[in-house]
């Protein structure tokens, strides 16, 4: 059943919730005139839409229309029911309440919370007072970490023993299941045993500065398990929701206007004990949305330093584009040889590291032109064709006729061509992302490397068809209901695009890409600027392609089978001379 939360209760609520300190925890605010202004959470906004009164304790959007009070923004902005947010303002200003059955969820989650603060707590302890301990301590100090930044990051020991946690937990009464879904014990036959043991252990944050999950390190030199563990996935524990050092960092974030990502948790100690303080991680995962939003109401200045490497080159890449998209002013850091910032302080100590962070920042079509460059062969004519069609994608993303010039004519130079002659490409390639592409003369062929990519290739080749041919998209639809499908974010763009054609006579591109996700958007840039995705003028074909997936898949299947049966016939024939069956005299 719902609670009923006396309305002079709310009504408290409130009056006492300093509605600007809420808001502003979750979104950057700047005083104007009387009221107070920021970027709405609640649409892609990219100029301060959003003022907040609080006087009049209200908070109005004048572009997507959210309007509200304290309640209603922390219901809509952290998707809870309107008992779980006012139990939660309750929470945080000291109120009593009951939140009965209708705030189970909010419950559920606080519990794991709970148990992942007491195990940090536990971490901690074994570090600070066990023989083990004192074995770890001497690694970190090692590795230039002090007892300073230990506290300040919280850093800990997982006992070598097997169930020491397990059994520090129970005795603060917490139930064994819970701890098995917080992601810290496992049960075995006829006990419970510690998830992590033997490393040194880093709570993880999620964007709300909740420890969610841990990484775990080993650290004697003997030992021959992997280097890092992470939590598994779980009820709060999910990779793509992971901003490392969030919490400690935004009022930094916020004083500086601007933020450092870096790619894992120890290039942010790196960055910390170098003296930059606004610096987070994303667990060395792409970008995704949720972490996007939430360095957006903290900033619009970010800053990517990812490792030197080519992996880490390309996250780069595509963070640059992400973030972009999403409005921000994008920089990025390139690291020299195959550096990341922890290996760089170690090389050339924690002023350096500061002093290269601060000073080498690009922004982002220049770091995306450096590390093309980086890359390029002058002598090797595979090398320059390369490096001369990738700056053309880049510059068709930023789609700019000033930024075209000038990096057009940096080529030449780099080139040792006429700027004429790389005009005259740039043309050809036709590759704006925001305009009509242009159509060729007969299709192009669909990479055939192998079945998946066949299937995914006709997935992108149909959408890239339907934007230049709305009339054929009720064909498509109505063969296309259901399939087994190559890739699930062109199956969401194919399917996002026949609600767009259900409610537009007419396609926008510009507008269609605000219908996507980020990463959506970003894949359907590329395959309009895609040279071996052709444009159909017939589909059928393509959807007959498409429709084959899930055939190939059974088949598949059906193979895998088939192969079974034979291993066990075999086997069974093998084992017959070896087999006396007893029966009754």
């Amino acid at each position: 059943m719902d609670v009923l939360i006396p309305e002079e209760t709310i009504q408290k609520i409130r009056d006492d919730a300093d509605i600007v300190q809420v808001i502003g925890e979750k979104v950057k605010l700047s005083k104007k005139g009387a009221n107070f202004v920021g970027l709405c959470p609640f649409h892609n906004d990219n100029n301060p839409s959003l003022t907040v009164s609080p006087t009049k304790k209200i908070y109005t959007c004048f572009a997507c229309g959210a309007k509200g009070n304290v309640i209603t923004f922390i219901q809509n902005f952290e998707k809870v029911s309107f008992v779980e947010a006012v139990a939660r303002l309750a929470e945080k200003l000291g109120v009593p309440i009951d939140i009965g059955v209708a705030g189970a969820k909010s419950q559920l989650l606080k519990k794991y919370y709970d148990i992942l603060e007491k195990a940090t707590n536990f971490y901690q302890f074994s570090l600070n007072n066990t023989a083990d301990g004192q074995e770890a301590l001497k690694y970190l100090y090692k590795r230039g970490l002090d007892d300073k930044i230990i506290k300040r990051f919280r850093i800990g020991l997982a006992p070598r023993e097997g169930d020491l946690l397990y059994k520090a937990l129970v005795r603060e009464q917490c139930l064994p299941l819970d701890m098995i879904e917080a992601g810290i014990v496992r049960s075995g036959k006829n006990d419970y045993y510690d998830v992590f043991r033997g490393r040194i252990m880093f709570p993880l944050e999620d964007v709300n500065g909740n420890i969610v999950g841990f990484s775990g390190r080993i650290y004697r030199e003997d030992d021959q398990e992997a280097k890092y563990v992470n939590s598994a996935e779980n009820a709060i524990f999910k990779k793509g929701q992971i901003l490392y050092n969030i919490e400690q960092a935004r009022d930094a974030i916020r004083s500086l206007d601007g933020v450092y990502v870096f790619e894992g948790f120890m290039d942010v100690i790196a960055a910390h004990r170098a003296g930059v303080e606004n610096a987070i991680a994303i667990m060395g995962t792409a970008l995704t949305d949720a972490q996007i939003q939430a360095i957006k109401r903290l900033t619009a200045n970010v800053t990517v330093c990812f490792d030197g490497d080519s992996a880490g080159r390309t996250a780069a890449k595509k963070a640059i584009y992400l973030l972009t998209e999403a409005g921000l002013n994008c920089q990025a850091v390139l690291l020299p040889g195959k550096y990341d910032p922890d290996d760089y302080l170690k090389a050339y100590g924690a002023s350096k590291l500061k002093e290269y962070l601060t000073d080498n920042r690009l922004n982002g079509i220049d770091y995306l032109y450096a590390v093309e460059k980086d890359e390029l062969e002058p002598t090797d004519i595979t090398s320059i064709e390369r490096f001369k069609n990738n700056v053309f994608r880049h510059l068709a993303f930023f789609n700019s006729a000033v930024i075209n010039e000038l990096y057009l004519k940096k080529m030449a130079a780099d080139l040792q061509v006429s700027i004429e002659t790389l005009q005259n490409d740039f043309k050809r390639s036709a590759a704006r992302p925001t305009i009509l592409i242009r159509k060729p003369d007969k299709p192009l062929p669909i990479r055939r490397a192998t079945k998946k990519l066949k299937f995914e290739n006709s997935e992108k080749a149909l959408i890239k068809t339907l934007i230049y041919h709305r009339e054929k998209y009720l064909e498509a639809k109505e063969k296309l209901v259901a399939y087994t499908a190559a890739n699930r974010h062109t199956r969401s763009i194919l399917f996002k695009l026949f609600d767009y054609y259900e409610k537009k006579e007419a396609m926008n591109i510009d507008e269609f890409r605000t219908w996507l996700d980020a990463e959506e958007a970003l894949i359907l840039m590329e395959i309009l600027n895609s040279e071996f995705i052709g444009e159909y003028a017939e589909i059928s074909e393509l959807i007959e392609t498409i429709k084959k997936n899930k055939y190939h898949e059974q088949a598949n299947q059906l193979r895998d089978e088939e192969k079974t049966v034979d291993l066990l016939e075999r086997y069974r024939e093998t084992k017959k001379p070896l087999i006396t069956i007893k029966t009754k005299e």
